[in-house]
């Protein structure tokens, strides 16, 4: 209210918070009215779910990651359009989706094969033309006049993720092409430069390990636009309500000279309400392109995570040096990040609290060309520093200190609280840089104004400086548990479809409204990741 009075008017953050998500409510309230009277789309196998303004039929759960689903749904597409002699060919790769172009001749003759082959239930095709779309299942498709007309389609198969659908996003996309005025094969609906000769031959584009079809003219694969290294990801994490931890905890803070009522000792800081599982459940399902995730904890094991080939727990004693054992500093943590054996050379780094929110590709992360993406906030690293100042402002000031005595300049914002992509190897060149600065952070027990903060933002802004790294932009929410507004950012988060990332973050411990709060957050988190990955161990939660 003081803000408004000065102002008078809201920070722009907050109206564009409440525009956002009263348009988003609107929207959905439309759109479960309008499901509720049509009728369902396609005939039930699997069961219903919903889909937009429309219920439709599914083939089951889903039971793989969006971009699993989606390169097996290419693959049927294209071996139905192949058995029927069509010649189908991939033009491009639209985030998870393939997209793959048929002769503008065959098309009658391709929504015939593809039903014909693919008319089980929850198949469904989307059809577009100009600013008209249409939903129908793929069986019926041939009879529907619109999909014969139309100039490209979505062919896919739904899956439920609770009482939603998904499975347009892992569609393929198929658009036609036909002789145009320069003698090439021009993509219907358009003209520009989307045209090939006809004489370029034939390839095969290995796209993720699955052999498709391709023309010379369109080099997917291998393309120098998509990123095409491994990427591993790396979370830290503790178990707060461990006994065992929490007396090591207090222990070692009395033998440090810590006060309990630190700010930085705050046990919000340590608090589990399960978002790492859901976390994890995110990036299996969003990110299915990821070689392997790692989880970085103190001798412990989230005990819903079982033996799987895909995940490896770190204890930190592969890591820290032993005289700074036990750590409870984060930036301790992460200034080891790179000790990690096996890790990959291209890492996103999480916390436990970050999510993600839509299917992404690794250049959400690095730029085609392996370098990594830095995400300024705006927020701007403090000018000065006292008693008060917070541990993760004076890391971000001993950082901005290191650049501006070797390189001159200085960075003016602090990096957004969302996944970090980093480097392995400069990680390494930064602790051999300064190497007296992270040996001191690895060795400080609790978070102090020495630390630095080298994965959370100086070896980001260390590899920009250095040039080898690329500002960009990532969509992002970042939510504080103890905010008055919380109801409001979850359904930003769970209602649109702009943001890639979000954050939901606690760091100090409020009991006011804590009822309603952990029911907030807990409804959010079952119907935004409501589907076990496979390394979970069945459990109650799946049946809340």
């Amino acid at each position: 209210m003081r803000r408004y009075r000065v102002d008078r008017r809201l920070p722009p953050a907050v109206r564009q918070l409440y525009v956002d998500t009263l348009r988003a409510r609107r929207r959905d309230r439309r759109d479960r009215a309008s499901a509720s009277t049509r009728p369902v789309v396609g005939s039930s196998g699997g069961g219903v779910g919903r889909l937009g303004d429309r219920r439709v039929a599914t083939a089951g759960p889903l039971d793989r990651s969006v971009h699993a689903l989606a390169l097996d749904t290419a693959v049927q597409v294209v071996d139905a359009l192949t058995a029927a002699g069509l010649e189908p060919f991939v033009v491009d790769r639209d985030a998870d989706r393939i997209v793959v172009g048929v002769r503008l001749r065959h098309r009658e003759a391709a929504i015939a094969a593809l039903a014909t082959a693919l008319g089980e239930p929850g198949w469904l095709v989307r059809w577009s033309d100009r600013d008209r779309t249409g939903l129908v299942p793929l069986g019926e498709a041939p009879r529907t006049r619109a999909v014969g007309r139309s100039r490209s389609w979505c062919v896919f198969r739904a899956f439920g993720v609770g009482e939603r659908a998904i499975g347009d996003d892992a569609g393929v996309i198929v658009n036609f092409w036909t002789p145009g005025t320069s003698g090439q094969l021009e993509l219907v609906g358009f003209r520009g430069q989307d045209r090939f000769d006809e004489r370029s031959p034939t390839t095969v584009e290995t796209i993720d390990g699955i052999d498709l079809p391709g023309r010379a003219a369109f080099p997917v694969a291998r393309s120098l636009e998509r990123f095409a290294g491994d990427v591993d990801i790396v979370y830290t994490w503790v178990d707060g309500a461990d006994p065992a931890w929490q007396d090591a905890f207090r222990r070692v803070a009395a033998e440090c000279g810590r006060d309990l009522g630190d700010e930085s000792l705050d046990p919000a800081r340590y608090r589990s309400r399960d978002e790492l599982r859901y976390s994890m459940r995110s990036v299996w399902m969003y990110c299915g392109w990821v070689r392997h995730i790692y989880v970085v904890t103190a001798g412990q094991r989230p005990e819903w995570l079982a033996d799987h080939p895909g995940v490896t727990v770190v204890d930190h004693r592969e890591i820290l040096p032993a005289d700074g054992l036990p750590t409870f500093n984060s930036h301790a943590i992460e200034a080891s990040l790179h000790h990690i054996d096996g890790l990959a050379e291209h890492v996103v780094y999480f916390n436990d609290d970050m999510f993600v929110t839509r299917p992404l590709r690794p250049e959400a992360f690095f730029h085609p060309n392996g370098l990594p993406n830095l995400f300024q906030s705006g927020a701007r690293v403090p000018g000065v520093e006292d008693d008060h100042t917070q541990a993760v402002d004076t890391a971000a000031i001993r950082g901005r200190e290191l650049l501006a005595e070797r390189f001159g300049r200085v960075v003016e914002s602090k990096p957004y609280h969302s996944p970090y992509p980093l480097r392995r190897s400069i990680m390494a060149e930064v602790e051999s840089e300064f190497p007296d600065m992270v040996a001191a952070t690895r060795r400080s027990r609790f978070r102090s104004p020495s630390d630095l903060s080298t994965a959370a933002s100086f070896s980001q802004q260390y590899a920009f400086a250095t040039g080898r790294a690329v500002l960009a932009d990532v969509r992002t929410e970042y939510v504080h548990v103890e905010s008055g507004r919380l109801g409001w950012h979850l359904d930003r988060i769970r209602l649109t479809d702009d943001l890639q990332t979000c954050c939901i973050n606690e760091t100090r411990d409020g009991a006011t409204g804590s009822v309603r709060r952990e029911q907030l957050l807990a409804d959010f988190f079952r119907d935004m990741y409501p589907v076990a990955a496979p390394w979970e161990r069945a459990s109650d939660l799946d049946d809340a």
